[in-house]
């Protein structure tokens, strides 16, 4: 039987309406679930799910903390929840499903639209993640150079105006 894994990184009100769509979607699937420890038993109601693997962390998901019971794993689908319309703030619950072994990655939005993200798509995020981050910390650098050398000046000459 086919696997798919859901990364609840969602409240439990939207998976709620979220799980509908996504048995719609995936009709012949064994359902499992990854969660931390707080969430076990609300998702126990769920029939539905198979498997609960509990998140061996505190912390939020990260690709740095992998689930060592997922380590040989491999799903058919991971399914990733996000509580907004376009997936932005859950770049960390993207890179953290590179830790795990999947055919394919779906994101799940707050209306329960579903779409596949590659690896590739997750990565880009990365790089540009970077990339926003050099031009601002460059643009930073030069707007600090152009104050530090250009304030004494305009000091001075404010001073001698009110000479």
């Amino acid at each position: 039987m086919k696997k798919l894994l859901i990364v609840r990184s969602v409240s439990m009100q939207q998976l709620d309406n979220n799980l509908k769509a996504i048995i719609n979607t995936f009709p012949d699937y064994e359902y499992h679930m990854l969660t931390h420890e707080h969430s076990v038993k609300l998702v126990e109601k769920y029939d539905v799910i198979k498997k609960i693997i509990v998140y061996p962390y505190k912390q939020s998901f990260s690709i740095k903390r992998p689930v060592p019971e997922l380590k040989n794993e491999i799903y058919d689908v991971v399914i990733i929840p996000v509580s907004n319309l376009t997936g932005a703030g859950f770049f960390n619950v993207f890179q953290f499903s590179l830790s795990l072994k999947s055919k394919r990655r779906v994101i799940c939005n707050l209306i329960s639209d579903l779409w596949d993200i590659t690896s590739g798509q997750i990565r880009w995020m990365r790089m540009k993640h970077i990339m926003m981050s050099i031009v601002s910390m460059t643009g930073s650098i030069i707007a600090g150079l152009l104050v530090v050398l250009f304030l004494p000046f305009m000091l001075k000459r404010l001073e001698k105006k009110g000479e």
